[in-house]
């Protein structure tokens, strides 16, 4: 997809590019840390393929890796400088691929796997639900983790500006606070049967848990 956001994303200098949300824009480390425990409920100590939906630097492949869980991953995002400093981040191993993709076209290529996570990434999207469409194709499962959880609300999105280097111009993004009921609306379409929610107590961070 030849777009604004692919170029407002695509446009991290590389250093910046490395150290994305490990160093730089650094998220909540307490539900990355409710993740890994979702995902060992789910699968235990068995191999499992995650396929991370707009996965950027790769960042969380690393983080899973040092808190033991027995993965294979597959990477997908369109920034073509992030997946350059994935690519880099993990040379020589063999559990862990990086594609190009648009992961809003429902019509999305990808190899099949156990759970897609969208890791503070739906909440980013121009299409979240051509998105979900595209990771119900590869799973039989979905997890999101939101940075705006879905509440009753107007659906509001944002156009706003992100630093992608100290040398580089502010370029635009979208933010999306989902509005419960458009929620709602995506997961209907998506044939989505049940939603399991965690949080930590006192987080403003959710993960949901969408089964088919």
């Amino acid at each position: 997809m030849n777009s604004l956001a692919k170029e407002s994303w695509s446009a991290f200098d590389s250093e910046t590019a490395k150290l994305y949300l490990d160093g730089y824009g650094h998220p909540s480390e307490r539900s990355k840390i409710l993740m890994v425990s979702v995902l060992t409920e789910l699968f235990g100590t068995r191999e499992f393929h995650l396929a991370d939906f707009g996965c950027g630097n790769g960042h969380l492949y690393g983080f899973f890796r040092q808190r033991g869980l027995n993965l294979r991953y597959t990477g997908y995002d369109f920034s073509t400088s992030l997946l350059e400093a994935a690519r880099q981040k993990y040379p020589g191993d063999d559990r862990v691929l990086f594609h190009e993709a648009d992961i809003q076209d429902p019509s999305m290529k990808g190899e099949a796997a156990d759970i897609v996570l969208f890791s503070h990434v739906l909440e980013m999207l121009e299409c979240p639900g051509g998105s979900l469409a595209a990771a119900r194709c590869l799973a039989p499962r979905i997890m999101v983790r939101f940075f705006e959880p879905p509440v009753p609300r107007h659906d509001l999105v944002a156009l706003r500006h992100m630093d992608v280097g100290p040398h580089e111009p502010k370029v635009p993004y979208l933010r999306r606070s989902f509005d419960a009921d458009f929620y709602d609306l995506l997961l209907i379409k998506a044939d989505c049967r049940l939603v399991d929610v965690h949080q930590v107590e006192g987080d403003k961070d959710q993960i949901h848990i969408l089964n088919f």
